[in-house]
Order: C-alpha cells, then sequence, then structure tokens
C-alpha cells in the first residue's frame, strides 16, 4: 500500500471533545496540525495554511437556540467556507464529519444540514472522506456527560421503551482511523459508517453505565419531545431524541477491513 505524504493537517473545531482528542493523538504521532475555531470563521481570520495536505472538518452544532446559530449557518455554509480554503491554500484532501443515520431521505433539521454539507464536499472535486459516526465514547464526551449528569440526581430517564440500537466507538478508535486515513489511499473519495464492533440497546448502555442505586424511569416519547420543546433543562434536545430513537447501526466490517486494527468494546471504558 502506498501511504499518502502528510505534511501538516488543519482541524476545524478542535476545542470540541474530538478535535483536542484528535490534536493530542497526532502530537503524539509526529503529525504537525493547526487548530482553526468558529471565531477564526466569524471573523473570517485564519493563520497560516501554506503546506497543508488534509483539512479535517470538524466544527458543526447539534441542537439550535434563538441564541445559537442555525444548523444550516454551521452545518452547511460553514463547510462552503472550508471547502473554499481548501481551494485557495492549494489543501487537495478535507475529511468530514457528518451523523451516522444521514440521507437524502433524512427529515430532520440536523440531518438535513449534514446531508447537504456532504454534497458541497462531494461535488468540490476535492478528495474526500466523509465519517459518519455513531456516539462517540470517551472522558468528557457528550453522552457520558449527560448520563453523569443524571446519575448525580439519582435518577436517570430513557425516553420511550429504551430499545433503539447505538453503535458506540471509542474517541480512541476514531483518532486511529483519522490517522489511518490520513495516510490511505484506501479511504479516498468514500462515505464511511464510523462505528464500533458491538450494537447495543439504550437501555443496556443504561444499566451498563448506572450505580445499582440510581433510579432508572422511562418517559412516555411524545411526552419526551413536549418535554425537549418546552423545558430548557429537559435531559434530552429534540435532536438527542431523533438520533436516539433512530436505531441507526452501521457498517463496522468495512472500517475494520479499512483500518486493519482491533478496536475495542465499550467495556474497557468507565462510562
Amino acid at each position: 500500500m502506498n501511504k499518502q505524504i502528510i505534511d501538516r493537517v488543519v482541524i476545524s473545531g478542535a476545542r470540541g471533545f474530538v478535535g483536542k482528542n484528535l490534536k493530542k493523538f497526532l502530537s503524539k504521532n509526529k503529525i504537525s496540525s493547526i487548530p482553526i475555531s468558529r471565531q477564526n470563521f466569524k471573523k473570517n481570520q485564519f493563520p497560516s495554511l501554506k503546506n497543508v495536505s488534509h483539512f479535517i472538518h470538524l466544527a458543526g452544532i447539534g441542537s439550535e437556540s434563538v441564541a445559537q446559530d442555525s444548523f444550516v449557518k454551521v452545518n452547511t455554509d460553514l463547510t462552503k467556507t472550508v471547502i473554499e480554503l481548501c481551494k485557495k491554500n492549494n489543501i487537495k484532501s478535507i475529511f468530514y464529519f457528518s451523523g451516522l443515520g444521514v440521507s437524502k431521505n433524512s427529515r430532520s433539521s440536523y440531518f438535513i444540514s449534514k446531508f447537504n454539507a456532504e454534497q458541497l464536499i462531494k461535488k468540490s472535486g476535492l478528495q474526500y472522506t466523509i465519517f459518519r459516526p455513531s456516539y462517540i465514547l470517551g472522558i468528557d464526551d457528550y453522552l457520558t456527560k449527560n448520563i453523569t449528569k443524571q446519575i448525580q440526581k439519582n435518577q436517570i430517564l430513557i425516553p420511550g421503551s429504551g430499545k433503539f440500537f447505538l453503535q458506540p466507538i471509542t474517541i480512541d478508535d476514531v483518532c486511529k482511523c483519522i490517522a489511518v486515513g490520513l495516510q490511505s489511499p484506501k479511504f479516498s473519495n468514500k462515505t464511511i459508517d464510523l462505528v464500533g464492533p458491538r450494537e447495543i440497546t439504550f437501555q443496556q448502555l443504561i444499566k451498563k453505565s448506572a450505580p445499582t442505586k440510581t433510579k432508572i424511569k422511562k418517559i412516555n416519547l411524545e411526552l419526551a419531545y413536549k418535554r425537549a420543546l418546552t423545558d430548557i433543562n429537559f435531559e434530552y434536545g429534540v435532536e438527542d431524541l431523533n438520533i436516539l430513537v433512530g436505531n441507526y447501526v452501521g457498517n463496522h466490517k468495512k472500517l475494520q477491513n479499512l483500518c486493519n486494527f482491533k478496536f475495542k468494546n465499550i467495556e474497557s471504558l468507565n462510562t
């Protein structure tokens, strides 16, 4: 296999959970990275992007509110700016984090914004790798923080039956996948499910995570959506619920064959 040459990589969203971990991982593996934040995009001021081989585009939002930018503005329009930056600075390759379950038939605003960003990338003429991640678990990830916060209140809410499937992947494996992808032409112009080796129901994940004394309570799904729309302090947002109940699982075998390393099971994590 011919390894691709890596000069430096750019990471947008470098302050987020994946970005922070990826920057640290690449540094350990002697790959230089340049972080770009949302402020850079807002001010239209960027560091020098000379001798950059790949743009890893992680920046995005997963929920909307009156105070925040919209899905279209951040997830789609920002991707358009990233493509322009790549072309202007002769960056040939882009890695994009979309979402597991994103498709042309998507109905949620979040998924639609991600699908439209994918289409922009595919039509850009750049080499691309589109990852569609499931829940990414590790220290300080979004889902674990949510569950931990509920554990501190001695009660965890499970929307609906809780029997919908997830296929989480560890942050360590995500970083390894990206590092392999940066060096392998096999990832070029592919859309890849970024999923772990095991499917697990949300209910099973909660039972695995929660101390025995924590009360686990189910909430009617319709009521959960109403609460998500009207109660800012509710444990789940609308898009959280859409993703949770979507039963989104992916093709781990394809990822395994591309990466060729042993993936961790989520049991190895202290959620």
